[in-house]
C-alpha cells in the first residue's frame, strides 16, 4: 500500500498561472494524496474546478484524493458552488 502524500495549498494560488500544485498533481498519479487547504485564505472556482478534476480521475482509478483542512466558510462556499462529498471528499478543520 502506498503512503499518503500530502500538499499544503499556499496562502494564494492561482491555477491559471505558474504554480506548485499542477506540476505536484502530475508527479504523483498513483499516489494517494491529501491536499491541504489550512493556510489557504481564499478558495476560488478555477482551483475547484482542479481539485474536482483530479479527484474525479483518481476515483476512477481508486486512488483517494481528500481536500483537508478547510475552514467552516470554505466548506459553506464548496456547498454554494454545488460540491458534494461525492465529488470532492473533504474535512473541515475542528
Amino acid at each position: 500500500m502506498t503512503a499518503t502524500l500530502e500538499f499544503t495549498l499556499p496562502e494564494r494560488l492561482s491555477v491559471v498561472e505558474e504554480n506548485s500544485l499542477l506540476p505536484f498533481l502530475r508527479a504523483n498519479p498513483d499516489a494517494p494524496l491529501d491536499v491541504s487547504a489550512a493556510r489557504l485564505r481564499r478558495l476560488d472556482t478555477p482551483l475547484v474546478q482542479v481539485l474536482i478534476a483530479a479527484a474525479a480521475d483518481r476515483r476512477a482509478r481508486g486512488v483517494a484524493f481528500r481536500l483537508t483542512g478547510l475552514t467552516p466558510d470554505q466548506a459553506a462556499q464548496l456547498s454554494a458552488l454545488g460540491v458534494t462529498r461525492d465529488l470532492l471528499s473533504f474535512q473541515v478543520a475542528a
